[in-house]
């Protein structure tokens, strides 16, 4: 089964077409980029009958160049003694973290293509985040429709920040009363040690009812009404709770 990649980005679609039109020629090319920007995945689209060998291995990567003239080397900026490396009359498909010794790689490849990060293709965050809530949606086995908050949407570490921020607001959403007091139960088990917990833990279920409920109907007078307690009295948890 030929592997999918999902892509909007003009920058990323330039490096598919580049790919393309050398895939009949005895040239070698490399894919250098931050870590988890879709590289591999990319990579095994356009090539998924390439066999693939880990550039940590060097002594794994010898032998495959000895046995295959096509070749796809991930982690190649792990390689040692890559001047030694010979490419002649082979089809060679690197992928790196960091570009390296930028001599010895000019004199290896013929292309070279840098692949931006997920914070310079916008476009593909928002693909992305579609697919990552189907995906949790279905490994979660939720039915119901989730939005996401975008603003809490994590890129720092790419797609692998963008899908764990997008696992915790889909946990957290689909959480229910059960789920809840199970989370707390816990974390207060591991984190009881004190003489005053109880009102240092209190917090764990004030801040976010007064923070949700201002949120939610936007004055302070209407919320004390709501939660049955004196507006004064709010005034100072609001204080107290840097909710001001």
């Amino acid at each position: 089964m030929t592997n999918q990649f999902f892509t909007q980005s003009v920058q990323v679609q330039k490096i598919i077409k580049g790919f393309n039109l050398t895939k009949s020629l005895l040239v070698s090319s490399i894919l250098i980029g931050d870590a988890h920007i879709g590289k591999k995945s990319l990579i095994r689209h356009l090539f998924p009958k390439v066999v693939s060998v880990d550039g940590a291995n060097q002594e794994k990567v010898e032998e495959y160049l000895s046995n295959y003239n096509e070749l796809i080397i991930t982690n190649f900026e792990k390689l040692t003694n890559i001047e030694n490396l010979d490419f002649t009359n082979k089809r060679i498909i690197a992928i790196a973290n960091y570009m390296g010794n930028e001599k010895i790689i000019d004199n290896l490849f013929a292309f070279i293509y840098h692949m931006p990060s997920l914070k310079e293709r916008l476009e593909d965050v928002s693909l992305l985040t579609q697919l990552f809530i189907k995906e949790v949606q279905s490994n979660l086995v939720i039915p119901q429709k989730l939005n996401i908050d975008t603003s809490r949407l994590d890129i720092s570490n790419n797609s692998k920040s963008l899908k764990k921020s997008i696992y915790q607001q889909v946990f957290i959403r689909s959480c229910g009363t059960k789920e809840i007091e199970e989370i707390l139960y816990h974390f207060l088990l591991d984190n009881m040690n004190g003489n005053n917990d109880y009102k240092e833990y209190l917090t764990l279920y004030e801040k976010p009812l007064i923070e949700a409920g201002l949120a939610k109907y936007g004055s302070q007078l209407k919320l004390s009404t709501i939660l049955g307690i004196n507006r004064n009295t709010l005034r100072k948890k609001i204080y107290e709770l840097n909710l001001d």
